[in-house]
């Protein structure tokens, strides 16, 4: 990994299971690239006999992403980075684990603090999955419920 590269782990909340990067392979004010990977234990289950990644784990590993990209952003209070959206979402083609997935995300526009992306999924070369996203950050306490 680059040296000026963080780990994702510094930049989103997301652990365990739910942690779907491994690491950041770009960063730059409108874009980011970040890769997961996914073996068959990941997804047993779905389908069985058959393993196939779900595609909304396709659709977070890409909001995931967007995330990294929202919270590396200079100025950008810390927060709890939340997806607010997707559309147009396509899926082209199935993964079958083990495989890693490279998430490619575009900045489209930033606007009353959401960010508005394009994004896409590959898998071994094929572009598996698109879609457009809306994300944004809620700073510390403005999320609670109670």
């Amino acid at each position: 990994m680059p040296e000026n590269l963080p780990p994702v782990t510094e930049l989103l909340p997301h652990r365990g299971r739910f942690l779907l990067l491994d690491r950041l392979v770009e960063l730059a004010p409108d874009r980011v690239v970040a890769v997961g990977s996914f073996s068959r234990e990941r997804v047993e289950g779905h389908f069985p006999g058959q393993p196939v990644v779900p595609g909304v784990l396709l659709l977070e590993g890409l909001a995931q992403a967007a995330a990294c990209l929202q919270l590396a952003a200079p100025g950008v209070e810390r927060g709890t980075p939340y997806l607010a959206g997707f559309e147009k979402a396509r899926f082209r083609s199935p993964v079958i684990p083990p495989a890693e997935v490279r998430y490619e995300v575009r900045a489209l526009e930033h606007r009353f603090g959401m960010l508005f992306a394009s994004g896409t999924a590959w898998c071994r070369g094929k572009r598996v999955c698109t879609t457009r996203l809306r994300g944004l950050v809620v700073p510390p306490g403005d999320g609670e419920v109670g």
